[in-house]
């Protein structure tokens, strides 16, 4: 059996007027809705991982064979209702994937795709969540 080689792709970040728990519970929301089964959360750190799945694309599966995917998303508190939330793919395969010709429209793919689970996340907690107050709101 040939051994997996992971890709670990890049962090697509943004920042939220919400404190990290609600960012916590939202980002693991979003990934459950997105089809995605959690594999592990831990909100004391802000991690939400998702379990590996297979990856079904006809031409990945024609150029690096099967190859499967997880997503990883940390949050950082910048202050009591400020957070920072960045959102990474991995993908893993027998393949090399640096060297394959599909490798840039993957890679472009996946940026489109964090971007849009951001967007997701933003909007559910515009939504659902308790906004901080603009600053000289008052009280």
């Amino acid at each position: 059996m040939r051994p997996w080689k992971t890709f670990y792709g890049a962090g697509v970040a943004d920042t939220l007027p919400y404190a990290k728990g609600e960012v916590v519970r939202a980002a693991r929301h979003q990934l459950v809705t997105d089809q995605w089964e959690i594999y592990f959360v831990d909100s004391a750190r802000g991690v939400v991982v998702s379990k590996w799945k297979a990856l079904r694309h006809p031409l990945l599966t024609y150029f690096v064979g099967k190859a499967r995917m997880r997503c990883v998303v940390h949050i950082e508190p910048m202050g009591r209702n400020r957070s920072r939330i960045i959102f990474r793919a991995d993908i893993a395969s027998h393949g090399d994937l640096a060297g394959n010709p599909m490798f840039g429209d993957a890679k472009r793919a996946y940026s489109a795709a964090a971007q849009n689970y951001l967007i997701k996340v933003r909007q559910y907690l515009y939504d659902h969540g308790r906004r901080a107050s603009p600053p000289g709101a008052g009280p």
